[in-house]
């Protein structure tokens, strides 16, 4: 059995030729320097990924406590085809991204019996973070129609721009249109998927559908009190369940994506730019 022989060589930068380490030291040493010396310079710019721990505007309640800390982490490939399967199917698609985006909410992994639990709020922060995190932080817009001059224009946002509010995970009291009030729940993951579970209802559907789930209990004028459900979310007038869903979605924690809005330079007029989880992910 003959001995293995190992060659250990490379190309010189000049003239391509190549050098014998064992026998020519002094040669490698000269190519070796050479190439130090033509690879120092500037180093690239590679920028710093945000951050991937976020605070919750409301969070997640356990037992006496409310944990707002929250974990994502960058997308893959392997999420990527995930996502394609389930795109056509949007509710299905934002409980994916969250399941493969989030990482942890506090120390309690964050599964899908975790997830629904969060208020719509905190989960439209979690898919700001993992978009953030995985594309960075800014979105570029093309063809965008201003409504004061009628000119297509094309614009770049900074999610970390988007202004978000807080709320304390809790109960929302709103006043009645014949006196009296309402006291209702904000709505979450579990309760939006319920919502949308059958793709043929209407709107109308939907809105009873969450009412009959998010609205606690009526108290009239007279000091009555009615416990909420199926029945009295039906029975409402469509003043008070109209009143009822706009204080939801108005004071709802969370990135305010629906109030978007940029600035048209050209012609100074505020263009409305509203961004959906779809806009967010728009290259999957």
């Amino acid at each position: 059995m003959s001995e293995m022989q190992y060659d250990w060589t490379f190309d010189s930068p000049a003239g391509g030729r190549q050098v014998d380490v064992l026998g020519d030291t002094q040669g490698a040493t000269a190519a070796i320097q050479s190439l130090l010396t033509d690879s120092t310079g500037e180093p690239p710019a590679i920028p710093t990924p945000p951050d991937c721990l976020i605070t919750l505007p409301a969070g997640l309640v356990r037992e006496n406590y409310v944990i707002t800390e929250a974990e994502v982490r960058e997308l893959t490939g392997a999420d990527e085809e995930a996502l394609a399967r389930v795109r056509s199917n949007p509710l299905r698609m934002l409980e994916t991204l969250l399941e493969l985006g989030t990482v942890r909410i506090g120390d309690v992994p964050a599964t899908s019996d975790i997830l629904p639990q969060l208020l719509l709020g905190d989960r439209d922060a979690l898919v700001v973070a993992i978009r953030r995190v995985t594309f960075g932080d800014e979105m570029d817009f093309a063809e965008i129609g201003c409504p004061t001059c009628g000119a297509d224009f094309s614009a770049t946002i900074s999610l970390g721009d988007i202004k978000s509010q807080t709320a304390e995970v809790g109960r929302l009291t709103v006043p009645l249109r014949k006196g009296g009030y309402a006291i209702v729940r904000y709505p979450t993951g579990a309760d939006q998927a319920a919502m949308l579970a059958d793709p043929k209802a209407t709107n109308a559907e939907h809105n009873s559908t969450l009412l009959a789930r998010c609205l606690v209990e009526i108290r009239d004028a007279q000091g009555n009190t009615k416990p909420g459900g199926a029945d009295l979310a039906k029975s409402l007038g469509l003043a008070d369940r109209r009143t009822i869903l706009n204080q939801l979605a108005a004071k709802q924690p969370g990135p305010r994506l629906l109030e978007v809005s940029i600035e048209h330079e050209e012609c100074g007029g505020e263009v409305p730019l509203p961004l959906s989880v779809a806009d967010l992910f728009r290259d999957f």
